[in-house]
Formats: C-alpha cells, structure tokens, sequence
C-alpha cells in the first residue's frame, strides 16, 4: 500500500488518455513531471463542463492539481488548467495520427509512478513541431523514427547498435552485423553462430551497416524541421527502420498499438 503524498500538488503534465467513468466522472492518464505517468479522477468531469472545460482532451499541456489518495491506484485530479494546446493536430491527418502514436507509445512504454522528465520534454518536442508546421506539409516519417529512439533510450530499452545485447562486447562495423529484436540490438559473432542472414525480418535478421549508421544518426538529432528537412534518406531505408524499430516496440510490449494501424491508412498517401 502506498503511503499518501500530502495535499494537492501541482506538477506539468500532459493528457495521454481520457476515458469515461461512471454516470459523470472520467479517468485520465497522465504523463507527469513530478511522477511520471498517473491515472486520476476527474469527479464530475462528465456532469459540469464548467469544472474542466475542455481541458480534459489529447494532447493538452499544463498544470495539474493531483493528490494521491490512500491505498487507492487512482489519484484524484482536482484541476487541470492548460497552459497551451496544439489546435493545428486535428486538421492533418498525418500529424494528428503521428501525435496519437506518440502518446500511445508513452501510455504503454512508460512504467507508473516513474518520473520522467525526459519523456515529457520528448513528447512536448515532438507535439510542437507537428503543430508548427503549416497546414499544406506533412510531417517527416523520420520525425517519429527520433522520437522512437529517443524514447527507448529515455526508459532504458535503447536499441543496441555498437555493443552485443547479449554480451555487452564491441560489435566492429561491418557490412553485414546480425541483429536481434527480442534481446534489443546487434550481437557479435561469439554470440551468434552461423551465417548472418542478408535481410531484416520480424525477429531481427542481417543489419546491413547503410540502415546501422541511419539509426545511430537518427537516434542524436532533435526533432525539428531544422535537423529534420535537409536529412536525404533513400525510401528503403526508411522502411526498414520503420519495421525494426516497429518490431522492437511490438516486442517490448508483447502486442500492437492502434495508431499504427491509422499511420498504416495514411501510408496510402506516403510513408510514416
């Protein structure tokens, strides 16, 4: 049982997820600077918009009055005022599919109660540059390969690209290194007997050394269209990335999540 932390505290925060409770509460998931990730009650959230107004929806950014409540997995949220929103996500579907996947992957790869400065830095990052852009662009597929990175290294799950995730040992470079999803990188050849297959597939396979470095440049850039526009990354690597980066989170997780099936809509259109 967890001790009570005190009386209400304010702490920044971003709405993850809004779901109804009951007759006139909601519960909201909450990515947190001071706890990390939470889940809260909002009382009377669905009864009187007077009393959070529109504050409880995706991707608001702002302050939260919280306080842990005894023995109890939910928190109570007694305000939520949003300091800034991103009004430009709902009107492309590109980005407004790119911000769900974000948040989804923090809801699912972020432990509770953890805090997570970085995470929250990451995700505001990732939200301003889908907001800023004008209207006519869609955001770079690589926008989300950073932030995929970034944040499997920010909750200590990063792809391992130069030391064996198995043994910890130097992985030379070379123009074919095998790699393997369910233990997070490349191994060396103590660790992996037999040929190195030529081809990535669901469960790892041969990293060829182009996609290797890709990945490894990708994973110190920031998410801006400064960093992001002069980046010249043939389709195909692009792809794979996707796909690696795609099977290691579906593995980490041990199931899908439902924006990427949404991207996957809009890749009729181009990839993401």
């Amino acid at each position: 049982m967890r001790k009570r932390s005190g009386p209400c505290e304010a702490t920044p925060c971003l709405v993850l997820r809004v779901v109804d409770y009951g007759d006139a509460d909601r519960i909201v998931t909450l990515l947190t600077a001071a706890h990390g990730k939470i889940s809260a009650l909002a009382k009377g959230a669905r009864s009187s918009r007077r009393r959070f107004g529109a504050a409880l929806s995706s991707f608001g950014f702002g302050e939260a009055m919280l306080e842990e409540r005894r023995g109890q997995d939910l928190w109570s949220l007694s305000d939520l005022h949003v300091t800034r929103g991103f009004p430009n996500l709902p009107h492309e579907l590109s980005r407004f599919g790119h911000a769900a996947y974000a948040c989804e992957l923090c809801l699912h790869l972020c432990p509770p109660h953890v805090p997570e400065p970085e995470v929250l830095r990451l995700l505001v990052t990732l939200l301003d540059y889908l907001d800023g852009l004008p209207l006519t662009d869609k955001p770079s597929p690589l926008g989300l390969r950073i932030f995929e990175l970034r944040l499997l290294s920010a909750v200590g799950l990063a792809l391992q690209l130069y030391d064996c995730a198995a043994c910890g040992g130097p992985v030379p470079a070379a123009p074919l290194v095998p790699i393997d999803v369910r233990r997070g990188g490349v191994l060396c050849s103590d660790c992996f007997l037999g040929p190195v297959p030529t081809e990535l597939g669901p469960q790892g396979g041969g990293l060829h050394a182009t996609l290797r470095d890709t990945l490894a440049l990708l994973g110190t850039l920031p998410i801006d269209h400064a960093a992001l526009a002069p980046l010249a990354i043939e389709a195909r690597s692009q792809r794979q990335a996707r796909e690696l980066l795609q099977s290691l989170i579906e593995n980490h997780l041990g199931h899908g999540l439902r924006a990427v099936e949404f991207i996957a809509k809009m890749n009729t259109f181009g990839p993401s």
